[in-house]
């Protein structure tokens, strides 16, 4: 567990650095060259600076062992550090909106530069790269905020590149393009941190995905001496999965022969990833 932490840190500590650099050029030549979008976007790439962070920051933390203050270990303050982050992100982007909604009534366009173009695209193509490292690395650890900080970054490749393809058309007498970009950027900031503020809350209230809560049920039905399942809670703790579940098993079976099947069960449960389970037997009536 610790180890895979470990690994999903590297995805962050990649992200951060990628984010950092590509948030200067942007800012720099959309502020040089007179690109609204460029700059919007730059800001984009800064709120994914503060959702890197707070993903390294929970990992960090996730790591520290159990103790008797927590007795299910630190796990959700990956899930607390994201939520602060949220309204982070939200405020920048009504931000971005405020300041350019403004400049569509007053008609003072900006003529971008070409470079602005290719500035769009490379930083598309670089986080297409970051993206694929990313997602290869949350499948290997099964961390819930790589992956979707990897999603993150597939997301920032493809406004990056629609960007591009919009300031094209700045350069063929629409200057008007940029500042609808930059507005529509402000729009995807708000999204994106709504969608985590959403999400967190859904964690930290001890929400628990309905169909994973099928699947897990459907497996543990198929192990050998279990009859039924009548009961499954569960509860994520930052990237792992904790499940209480109760089995029915045959009445004239031992009290030893009953735990031999809870133990079996959450066995199983662990290999489809499940960090700790609670089994409780019943007998059948």
């Amino acid at each position: 567990m610790a180890n895979n932490l470990r690994l999903a840190q590297k995805g962050a500590y990649i992200s951060i650095v990628m984010y950092i650099i590509l948030s200067i050029i942007k800012y720099i030549v959309g502020t040089s060259y007179h690109s609204s979008a460029l700059r919007a976007d730059s800001l984009n790439n800064l709120t994914d600076i503060f959702v890197s962070v707070a993903v390294l920051v929970g990992l960090k933390i996730s790591i520290k062992p159990a103790d008797k203050n927590h007795p299910y270990g630190h796990m959700k303050t990956e899930n607390i550090t994201t939520l602060i982050v949220s309204f982070i992100i939200m405020f920048v982007g009504i931000q971005v909106i405020s300041s350019n909604i403004p400049i569509l009534f007053t008609g003072e366009y900006g003529q971008p530069s070409t470079l602005t173009i290719w500035v769009s695209f490379i930083s598309g193509i670089v986080m297409l790269l970051v993206y694929k490292f990313n997602d290869s690395l949350s499948k290997k650890t099964k961390s819930t905020s790589l992956k979707s900080a990897s999603k993150d970054n597939l997301s920032d490749a493809l406004v990056s590149i629609g960007t591009g393809i919009g300031l094209i058309f700045t350069q063929i007498g629409f200057p008007i393009v940029d500042i609808v970009l930059a507005v529509i950027l402000g729009v995807i900031i708000v999204f994106t941190g709504f969608s985590i503020f959403k999400e967190s809350i859904f964690t930290l209230s001890d929400g628990f995905h309905e169909k994973d809560l099928n699947n897990y049920s459907e497996d543990i039905s198929k192990i050998p001496g279990v009859i039924d399942v009548p009961s499954i809670k569960g509860r994520y703790h930052g990237n792992s999965v904790f499940l209480d579940v109760t089995i029915v098993v045959d009445k004239k079976l031992s009290l030893d022969e009953a735990h031999d099947i809870c133990d079996l069960v959450e066995k199983e449960l662990q290999k489809s990833g499940v960090y700790s389970s609670y089994v409780h037997p019943e007998p059948n009536l």
